[in-house]
């Protein structure tokens, strides 16, 4: 059993990539260390490190080009930034960047959401359009692009890392709400954190027939009494990280253009 209290407190590619230069904490969001794993995580927009948020493009490239879907990444859309709000990069001890998640939004509308594309393609995308619309008053940001490399240290426990990014999002962009689109074999490793698979968004075969993907929505009010407890243990003990970084003046960024 989790403490009332400790609840509330939550609420408040094979292909080798070069190491990252170590990234300035005054241009930062945020900087935290993961014990479990021994990797360092850095918040940041991409215009603040350019060169780390290179290395987590490059590293997500050679991630989904390895699996033969690197098209859904975009990468050249994307490369300038100007869509993501924020970024993470889980960097190991020697330097190399071995996973990391981006961010889009607040959205204004549905309309900007990438995952209505997703379902478009199968003509069966009016349902996720009306789960995001009726979410927008509240906030609602998309997390794209995640991946952990095949040569990091603890894998396992690197990916757990990675699903706390949903929340730690949410809370960073004040919003309540964060989704994604996930293959149906890692629905279990995101409910670790809270996140729920919708009930009324069907599966689809996105990018490709190999995977089904579905529809998972996390929900700042619910979040803590879902999530796995030791999950929710590192949940707050980064959150208490990463407020001390806001607290020492680092703002966040309020809405990007898409």
């Amino acid at each position: 059993m989790v403490a009332r209290s400790s609840i509330d407190l939550v609420h408040r590619s094979q292909l080798p990539i070069s190491p990252s230069p170590p990234a300035n904490s005054g241009d930062a969001i945020a900087i935290y260390d993961d014990p479990v794993t021994g990797c360092e995580f850095v918040v940041a927009r991409p215009a603040q490190q350019p060169l780390l948020w290179l290395s987590y493009l490059d590293g997500a490239r050679a991630n989904y080009r390895k699996h033969g879907v690197e098209s859904v990444l975009e990468y050249d859309r994307i490369r300038d930034g100007r869509s993501t709000a924020l970024f993470f990069t889980a960097r190991q001890p020697d330097g190399q960047v071995v996973g990391g998640m981006r961010v889009q939004g607040p959205y204004k509308s549905a309309d900007q959401a990438h995952a209505l594309a997703e379902w478009a393609a199968f003509q069966d995308d009016a349902e996720v359009r009306r789960e995001i619309s009726v979410r927008v008053p509240a906030g609602v940001i998309e997390m794209k692009a995640g991946w952990v490399s095949d040569i990091a240290w603890r894998r396992t426990e690197l990916t757990a890392g990675l699903a706390r990014v949903f929340v730690h999002s949410i809370h960073l962009m004040g919003v309540r709400y964060a989704f994604g689109t996930v293959a149906t074999h890692a629905v279990k490793r995101w409910q670790t954190t809270g996140g729920v698979v919708s009930a009324d968004v069907a599966p689809v075969a996105y990018p490709d027939n190999r995977y089904r993907t579905v529809l998972m929505w996390w929900d700042r009010e619910t979040f803590a009494q879902l999530a796995a407890i030791e999950q929710l243990s590192a949940i707050m003990d980064e959150s208490a990280r990463i407020n001390d970084c806001a607290r020492h003046g680092v703002s966040v960024p309020i809405r990007v253009d898409l």
